[in-house]
């Protein structure tokens, strides 16, 4: 089976024998740094004589776990992307995220597959895109397209990399506001591990902007009894994966994403999405990070509850003051809460349940 053994680094290209060479000689580096110890490792385990690599999952709302696929299967998924986004040969991509987790492992597997030239760039906050030129490809996490769109000298260079996929944790509504003027293309993804990466995407940027997710090819949608996805991707997954998302399904191949099952609060018998209430207080808190979660409540079963991330001082009683003007009385936070810096897991999603718990003790 032809697994790609072929890999353009920065420019230049390696066959079989010369990464064989090439993994050996980097491991070997005793000050080499974690990304491109990372990096390396991968490519060593895709021209290995192995059919399948293990990958773990975040452990953003449970333990990390381990699922092993069949190197197919990745061939298979970087084939949906590539086809999707015409990478080929003549096409650079650019990795900015550590090949330790899938975004980061599919980037090389997609430079392997489509033969582009895939440009290394150490993984930061803010990536130094002004350094690299043309890119046609790239993925970030949300944290590193908001840090780029902030300053205008690096919204312009992010404008310029032709197609853009951001994922690995939600897109906050401000930056979603942000990218609805940038000139190039950019699409939200929907992914988990299980399917190895994305399997739909949403625009954010120009007139085609949407709300809706829509599948990439070999890929489809239904919904369960609870109102959650189930997504059947064969190409990818050996069984239907069903999630804890809950979704407006349109059709077979489109829907809305309006929250996870398994952060519904219950207060006073009614039910309440908290991203559904983050997109309404967009505006409250401007670039200031934020989630709404909850506590238990002798009277209510579970009340609101509003958690802040700033390292300055707040008008707090101008927040509460708009937040009342925008809300039902059921809606409305009963206790808020601030905290320096959320905890994170290392590919950039809140871990809300420890957040929350290191944040009780400053409560507004």
């Amino acid at each position: 089976m032809n697994y790609f053994d072929e890999l353009t680094l920065n420019g230049q290209t390696y066959f079989k024998d010369d990464l064989v060479k090439l993994v050996k000689k980097r491991l070997e580096e005793p000050d080499i740094s974690e990304f491109k110890k990372a990096l390396y490792s991968f490519i060593g385990e895709w021209i290995s004589d192995e059919e399948t690599i293990a990958v773990s999952t975040s452990g953003t709302t449970g333990n990390p776990k381990t699922i092993t696929f069949k190197k197919q299967q990745f061939i298979n998924s970087a084939l949906m992307t590539c086809g999707y986004f015409n990478l080929n040969s003549r096409t650079r991509g650019l990795l900015c995220l550590s090949p330790g987790y899938i975004a980061g492992k599919m980037m090389v597997v997609r430079a392997f597959v489509s033969g582009m030239d895939l440009v290394m760039l150490e993984p930061s906050d803010k990536p130094l895109l002004g350094s690299i030129g043309k890119i046609d490809f790239a993925a970030f996490v949300p944290l590193q397209v908001q840090n780029l769109v902030n300053d205008e000298i690096s919204r312009k260079k992010f404008t310029t990399v032709k197609n853009v996929i951001i994922g690995g944790a939600p897109i906050s509504p401000s930056l979603e506001k942000e990218l609805e003027s940038c000139t190039n293309v950019v699409y939200a993804t929907f992914a988990m591990t299980e399917t190895l990466s994305h399997i739909s995407l949403r625009r954010l940027s120009g007139k085609t902007k949407s709300d809706r997710y829509f599948a990439l090819q070999g890929v489809h949608f239904e919904q369960d009894e609870r109102g959650c996805l189930v997504v059947y991707a064969p190409l990818v997954s050996d069984s239907p994966v069903i999630t804890n998302d809950v979704i407006e399904l349109y059709d077979s191949a489109h829907f809305k994403w309006l929250g996870r099952y398994d952060e519904v609060i219950n207060s006073g018998g009614i039910k309440i999405h908290p991203e559904i209430l983050e997109n309404k207080l967009a505006s409250v808190l401007g670039a200031n990070r934020f989630f709404i979660a909850s506590l238990p409540d002798d009277k209510l079963g579970q009340k609101v509850v509003m958690v802040i991330e700033s390292r300055k001082r707040l008008n707090k009683k101008e927040i509460i003051k708009q937040i009342g003007s925008l809300l039902p009385k059921y809606e409305k936070p009963k206790e808020y809460y601030i905290i320096d810096d959320f905890i994170e897991t290392p590919t950039g999603k809140i871990k809300k349940d420890e957040t929350l718990k290191g944040a009780i003790r400053i409560k507004i």
